[in-house]
């Protein structure tokens, strides 16, 4: 499947170096490779508010799917997790089908949960709401939902098991955990301020067994991220 199948993969190291991704190719014994993957675009998403809410993917996700397949097949995959999100689990059950992986469905992968926000157009969301979540962009509960705190802290949790197992492996999540799990790949503290990868990419992320790997509770800032 040609690279151009996704829009864009960007293969990279910790020291921003670039990998060559062919099959059967090996990585050393305390190290391995994963594939971090933001699902494909989803319909009706244009200025709104959705986290948790599970909005539908948009025509043609499939293509976008086989091209995240080429290169977690590149990098040698053994298992796949992904967010309970019908957005995630149809892109990673797919891509499982195809290579012969275990996939693991994980709550902890969710979006951040905007609770009455969920669904809104932004422009719809009281100013003074807004302005209560800026003062405070870690510790905001939203109404019935939950706060950037907590995501941080499921995303944690999630990545020191990934790091324990020591597998190659994919995930097909979203952009809020994608970013703390960027970061936390790289050794930089873990945070949502960063920019979010766009939706249909993936990337490969060198990481080290746990012992190596001290950074699942790094403390960080966290803005809530869509999608």
């Amino acid at each position: 499947m040609p690279m151009g199948m996704v829009r864009g993969v960007f293969l990279s190291e910790p020291a921003g170096g670039f990998w060559r991704v062919q099959a059967g190719q090996g990585v050393m014994d305390n190290q391995f490779l994963v594939a971090l993957a933001r699902h494909p675009a989803v319909r009706d998403a244009l200025g709104r508010c959705y986290g948790r809410a599970d909005m539908m993917l948009e025509a043609g996700w499939e293509q976008v799917a086989d091209g995240m397949k080429a290169v977690m097949r590149g990098i040698g995959c053994e298992v796949i997790f992904t967010s309970p999100a019908t957005r995630c689990r149809l892109v990673a059950q797919r891509i499982a089908t195809a290579l012969g992986l275990e996939m693991h469905v994980d709550g902890r992968l969710h979006e951040l949960d905007f609770g009455r926000w969920e669904g809104m157009l932004w422009r719809d969301v009281p100013r003074s709401d807004l302005e209560a979540w800026a003062r405070d962009v870690e510790g905001y509960t939203f109404p019935e939902g939950e706060n950037g705190r907590a995501l941080r802290a499921r995303i944690g949790a999630f990545w020191g098991d990934v790091m324990r197992q020591g597998r190659s492996c994919a995930v097909v999540t979203h952009g809020g955990p994608l970013r703390l799990m960027r970061a936390l790949a790289r050794g930089d503290v873990a945070s949502l301020l960063a920019e979010a990868p766009p939706m249909g990419t993936v990337h490969v992320m060198q990481a080290r067994t746990f012992r190596e790997c001290a950074h699942a509770d790094a403390p960080g800032m966290a803005v809530p991220a869509v999608g």
